[in-house]
């Protein structure tokens, strides 16, 4: 029987993949399922943030991690090549939950102005790369997380900040449209948001030098 060896250049991405598979698995059946924010009360609306959305969070900051050896191997090399990995590293990182999502969406098709799910996911995907080479993507990932919440309770707090905010928060009828941002502001953010992240990633092989350090003293 003939060996079947792994090429090395693809194992960074399994991690991500998996990730990305368990957080779709997990979404689907909890697609119905939000976390209620409603520190203030009546008149202020509450505000509702999908449960499967904090899972595709978790899902990034699983795959930036699971990828992180790799990256500083890549580190140490230094050179085009190396860059051009990290930052296909995290494109690839910030797409797979967004078609993860896509596979979460015909479950929640009763909602309205579902597809702004998409792009809620494509903002905090982002925004755990964006942050994991700085951060650390624990730390990222956990940023992140706090920064949806700190939202939800903002626009409970603050009457018609969900209309111009890029991150959409469901109410009763669906996500509320953030109608006060120019059109298209919304997917042009999330998009700049993913390619500061892939920037970032390229500029920085995946992790910078005191992430690296800081993590194999810890570890």
């Amino acid at each position: 029987m003939a060996n079947v060896t792994a090429r090395p250049s693809l194992l960074p991405m399994t991690g991500a993949l998996v990730a990305a598979a368990v957080a779709a698995l997990l979404g689907l059946a909890a697609a119905g399922v939000v976390v209620p924010v409603s520190l203030v009360g009546w008149p202020h609306e509450e505000r509702r943030v999908p449960v499967a959305e904090l899972l595709f969070v978790c899902a990034a900051s699983a795959g930036a991690w699971s990828n992180r050896p790799r990256l500083w191997i890549w580190e140490r090399l230094g050179g085009v090549r190396t860059r051009l990995r990290a930052a296909a590293v995290a494109a690839l990182g910030v797409s797979l939950p967004v078609l993860a999502v896509l596979a979460v969406l015909p479950a929640v098709d009763h909602a309205q102005d579902r597809w702004l799910m998409v792009t809620n996911v494509l903002l905090s995907a982002s925004g755990v790369y964006l942050l994991a080479p700085v951060l650390g993507p624990v730390v990222s990932g956990t940023t992140v997380l706090g920064g949806v919440f700190a939202g939800a309770v903002a626009c409970n707090a603050v009457p018609g900040l969900h209309r111009a905010i890029p991150y959409a928060y469901a109410g009763g009828h669906g996500w509320a449209v953030p109608d006060l941002l120019p059109p298209g502001a919304v997917p042009a953010l999330a998009v700049a948001s993913a390619l500061a992240a892939v920037g970032v990633h390229a500029a920085t092989r995946g992790a910078t030098t005191r992430v690296h350090l800081r993590t194999e003293a810890e570890g």
